[in-house]
């Protein structure tokens, strides 16, 4: 269960990761071990190995065929980060002709992974995303502290996506606590959407458990 996301070294040490910037700890941090997943970024070697954190679909064509040899070749877990800026989101479009979302499916990468981020998916994403068996993971203190916007989460949850809420960065979430995340997004969609209760507390619990 992908229950708290962290990029911290120290929240995922605490957890049983391994104290490295470049892994990060996906479970629920009581959980004796971790699961650790590769960042691909500018330091690649052309040689990955277990699960991948996919930092951005708009890294160069060496990284992203190497990422597509090993998701296809490899039963690994798959994190995506993908439409979390209007800017990403445009680029995208005007490189390829779809958004990142579509990206992803195109590249046979979408198939039972994560989506993290998601602000800015439409209805067509996230209806693909469904199609694909894939899940999205929000983090909402990260999306709101970085001015990212808040996540379309009332959409997502009607359109029958499989969400799960994770705790971003320790720079906006230091103690990893989600509940904090969960009375974030709650009061961020009502807010946006300027409708008490918007999403509800025991869906946002589900989310978590």
């Amino acid at each position: 269960m992908f229950n708290a996301l962290t990029f911290d070294k120290d929240v995922a040490k605490r957890a049983g990761g391994i104290a490295d910037s470049r892994v990060f700890y996906i479970g629920d941090d009581k959980t004796d071990g971790a699961e650790n997943f590769r960042i691909v970024g500018e330091d690649f070697t052309g040689r990955l190995d277990g699960n991948i954190y996919l930092e951005s679909l708009l890294l160069g064509d060496e990284i992203i065929d190497a990422v597509i040899d090993h998701v296809l070749g490899s039963k690994c877990k798959l994190i995506i980060s993908a439409c979390r800026t209007l800017d990403e989101v445009g680029v995208c479009d005007k490189k390829y002709g779809v958004t990142p979302i579509g990206l992803a499916h195109k590249f046979g990468l979408l198939d039972g992974a994560f989506i993290a981020g998601g602000t800015y998916l439409d209805k067509d994403d996230i209806d693909l995303i469904g199609q694909s068996g894939a899940g999205i993971i929000l983090t909402p203190s990260m999306s709101m502290g970085l001015g990212e916007g808040i996540p379309p989460i009332r959409m997502m949850l009607t359109l029958g996506a499989r969400v799960y809420i994770g705790t971003g960065m320790r720079e906006f979430n230091p103690d990893g606590d989600l509940e904090f995340e969960k009375r974030l997004i709650m009061l961020a969609a009502s807010g946006a959407l300027c409708t008490r209760g918007a999403v509800s507390m025991e869906a946002l619990d589900e989310m978590t458990r």
